[in-house]
């Protein structure tokens, strides 16, 4: 039986009701989206030497609003001159995501920034905090960084590890959802994003005797970076960030060899459980990163062990 027009007519104009309703659902998503702070990601390099970190000078309002802003030397952070100028504190924070803090918590609230604001309320003069934590690092991606800048004439290098880190290898930009280049669209960062969450699921861990020898090599790697701040001329302190689990008891894997591997090696170190238990445990977003209540809580207690540790360094110079 042959299509009347007049059924061609509603058949096109169905059709075309039903293109017109989808783009207006891709705009209102797009739209919400953006509101929600996607669409506008931080970008990354791509290098041998450390695997990837942010490029220098960018600045993007992110996740219920917060602001990150990249340094002129691609950390957060305020710009700095290398060599540091006389009479500067200079603190390298060096770490994973939990240091680096996230999209969601502005810059001031940052447990690097409020570390730099207890120094400075303690007397310190000239305190610039440094965040150089990045996504999904390990201690390996840190010795890169590290040996390439020299540390960006930090006078403190503050490292903070977890029982995660230890199993990475040196993570690389094509292993993680982040990009080197803006993407067009918020749309296309959330298809990476749940992309990459999508392949997790086939992911299959590395058997136990790979993991431990990863553990091993990583605590030496958290070593060399005693030896590399040493070999800088700077203070080092090795800050262990307990997980929600582990404040209720839950066993640390390598919290013990860490805290062992920092007295071997007379480097200060500070763990963070009695300062989150303190704070009443309600610190984290997700069980492992910190809220902006974490960040307080760490940073604070960050900062306390550094008016100690800057103090002896400056008797020391005098």
């Amino acid at each position: 039986m042959l299509e009347s027009a007049s059924m061609r007519t509603r058949r096109s104009a169905t059709a075309l009701l039903a293109l017109v309703g989808l783009a207006g659902a891709l705009v209102v998503a797009e739209l919400g989206l953006r509101a929600l702070g996607l669409g506008d990601p931080v970008l990354y390099d791509n290098r041998i030497a450390w695997g990837f970190r942010p490029l220098p000078d960018q600045t993007h309002r992110r996740l219920y609003g917060a602001t990150v802003r990249i340094n002129d030397v691609g950390t957060r952070g305020p710009d700095v001159v290398v060599p540091r100028p006389a009479g500067v504190t200079r603190l390298l924070f060096l770490g994973d995501s939990v240091t680096y803090g996230g999209s969601y918590v502005d810059e001031a609230e940052l447990f690097s920034q409020v570390a730099g604001d207890v120094l400075a309320r303690a007397g310190v003069p000239r305190v610039e905090a440094l965040n150089a934590g990045v996504n999904a690092w390990g201690p390996r991606n840190m010795i890169g960084l590290t040996m390439t800048t020299g540390g960006f004439d930090s006078s403190v290098w503050i490292v903070t590890a977890l029982d995660d880190d230890f199993r990475r290898e040196r993570t690389r930009i094509g292993e993680v959802p982040y990009f080197n280049l803006a993407p067009r669209f918020a749309l296309e960062e959330l298809l990476v994003l749940g992309a990459y969450r999508v392949l997790g699921w086939y992911r299959v861990g590395r058997p136990p005797s790979d993991l431990e020898t990863l553990a091993e090599e990583n605590l030496a790697a958290y070593e060399g970076l005693v030896d590399a701040a040493r070999g800088r001329d700077a203070r080092i302190l090795l800050v262990w960030h307990p997980t929600e689990g582990a404040l209720h008891g839950a066993p640390e894997r390598h919290h013990a060899a860490f805290a062992a591997m920092a007295a071997r090696r007379e480097a200060a170190f500070l763990d963070l459980t009695a300062a989150y238990r303190a704070a009443g445990g309600d610190v984290y977003v997700d069980g492992m990163h910190l809220g902006v209540a974490g960040h307080r809580a760490a940073g604070e207690a960050i900062g306390a062990a550094l008016v100690d540790l800057v103090g002896e360094r400056r008797k020391r110079d005098r």
